[in-house]
């Protein structure tokens, strides 16, 4: 979201990143990396409430899934792997309301909806 967040904030949206790691790591990624807010929920409340669940054993062993992963560990350097290794990652589109209005939710890991789809889904709300 990084690259789409000039176009993001234009429309009025606002990025906000939550990982199940320590808060030193987003601490770490506002400082360096990111210019928009990065929260931790270790519990997985905001996991759980949106449906996106652990990454399943068989995708463990899938070629696309490391190489989707490696491509990704590029792109931010979060250090250490903390928290849930084993969650799934997501992305949301939420309204002023609280409704969830795009869910995309991750199988494996780095299973991420493309920039273009989400900038869509923004777009439609603004």
């Amino acid at each position: 979201m990084r690259e789409a967040q000039p176009e993001l904030t234009a429309s009025g949206a606002k990025i906000l990143a939550v990982g199940t790691g320590a808060p030193f790591q987003a601490e770490h990624l506002m400082a360096t990396e990111y210019d928009f807010e990065c929260l931790v929920d270790p519990d997985r409340n905001l996991y759980r409430a949106l449906g996106v669940e652990h990454i399943a054993f068989n995708q463990w062993f899938r070629i696309s899934t490391w190489r989707k992963y490696l491509r990704s560990r590029g792109q931010a350097e979060q250090g250490r792997i903390t928290g849930d290794p084993l969650q799934a990652p997501g992305v949301a589109v939420i309204d002023t309301d609280g409704v969830v209005l795009y869910l995309h939710r991750g199988i494996t890991l780095a299973d991420y909806p493309t920039v273009d789809e989400v900038l869509a889904a923004v777009r439609e709300i603004a």
